[in-house]
């Protein structure tokens, strides 16, 4: 996947909670899961869920039955992202690319913890301000 994909997930997310939008989809894909479960794990989003084009029901009382993967809907599955707001305010106000075409930086679960936190992971700097 080119960090052209990431760099628009990355301004979908940004919109949308500008938004103020409670449900958002992304394609799907493996290196776009990953994302979404490491920023689900480290606070920014409220839940992250595979289905079709239609979103998941929001009643968490019932419980939601998949559509099975098929050769015919594969093109067609999405990740639906649950954006979290505190204090009517989004979590997630603003999300850039660290990476470039000419140099791409990778993180772990764990250095993407220690940047929410105030610290520095290899060169990146940490965060500073909440929701940045």
């Amino acid at each position: 996947m080119s960090l052209v994909h990431l760099a628009n997930v990355c301004s979908h997310l940004q919109n949308a909670s500008k938004a103020r939008l409670g449900l958002t989809s992304i394609p799907s894909t493996n290196q776009l899961l990953t994302l979404s479960l490491a920023l689900q794990s480290s606070g920014f989003l409220s839940s992250v869920t595979r289905a079709g084009l239609t979103p998941p029901p929001l009643n968490s009382n019932t419980t939601y039955e998949p559509e099975p993967v098929t050769q015919e809907n594969v093109s067609s599955r999405r990740l639906w992202l649950g954006l979290k707001y505190w204090d009517n305010r989004p979590v997630l106000s603003e999300m850039s690319m660290v990476s470039k075409p000419t140099k791409r930086v990778w993180m772990d679960v764990e250095s993407l913890g220690r940047i929410v936190r105030g610290r520095e992971a290899g060169f990146v700097r940490g965060l500073t301000r909440p929701g940045e």
